[in-house]
């Protein structure tokens, strides 16, 4: 009887050490044991003397001091923006910001927000005397882009098609694109382009809006493995250092 009570803890230790995989999510308890993934890239947040700096960044910062549980800004990790998108699509327990919230990634992540709201806008060439009179005008041109930021969703909603958008991972080159001619618009967010051309030694006085898409809210994107408790917490600190009017957004 001994001898068949020692195989079977034999038997349940095996099994049990099968069943688990270090890839099993081990649920956060504070708002610092999270992943916070975010990009570089005007004007919420960025990298600007080889600091991380922005509004968001302030922001996420502030209120996760205020809720007891103090983010340090060097563990915040800073990516090319659809390498984030991914992997904060997957978890586990990872924040994506600045995140515009739309109805194609709603179902993907739990939101914190909103932090700011901003529209994007189709950017050109002064000389090259492009206008535009509705989105659908856009057939005619080969537009660039961020990989996997809202600006691709709106070029595939207007219907252009793939053959005219050029995507890059950095808006930076996108920028230098558009002056060298090699793209004939570009779609950014207006509260950035001018000083993302700025970054790339190109003088924004060269540049204009010719359009403006409808604006969109920003948000803190939080893998739905998140504990709900932990969304509230973050929702919660950010509303206070939103109210208490510290930082502008």
């Amino acid at each position: 009887m001994q001898s068949f009570f020692h195989r079977l803890s034999i038997l349940v230790a095996i099994v049990t050490l099968f069943a688990w995989t270090p890839s099993d999510s081990v649920f956060a308890v504070e708002l610092n044991e999270l992943t916070y993934i975010t990009e570089s890239s005007a004007s919420f947040n960025y990298i600007r003397d080889g600091k991380l700096q922005g509004p968001a960044v302030d922001l996420l910062l502030a209120a996760s001091a205020s809720a007891g549980s103090p983010i340090k800004r060097e563990n915040i990790l800073v990516q090319p923006w659809a390498r984030g998108f991914i992997n904060a699509q997957k978890g586990p327990n990872t924040v994506l910001f600045s995140t515009i919230r739309t109805p194609e990634r709603e179902k993907n992540f739990q939101w914190v927000g909103p932090i700011a709201s901003e529209s994007d806008v189709l950017i050109a060439l002064k000389t090259r005397q492009i206008t535009l009179s509705k989105p659908e005008d856009m057939m005619n041109y080969i537009t660039g882009a961020v990989r996997g930021d809202v600006g691709e969703e709106i070029l595939k909603d207007v219907g252009v098609s793939l053959q005219r958008i050029t995507l890059l991972s950095h808006s930076t080159n996108l920028g230098m694109m558009l002056s060298a001619g090699r793209i004939d618009l570009w779609i950014f967010g207006e509260d950035g382009w001018r000083e993302t051309l700025v970054s790339s030694d190109l003088d924004p006085a060269n540049f204009e809006i010719i359009y403006r898409f409808p604006p969109k809210r920003y948000y803190f994107a939080l893998s739905s493995d998140i504990e709900q408790q932990l969304v509230e917490k973050l929702q919660q600190a950010i509303d206070k250092v939103l109210m208490s009017n510290e930082l502008a957004l």
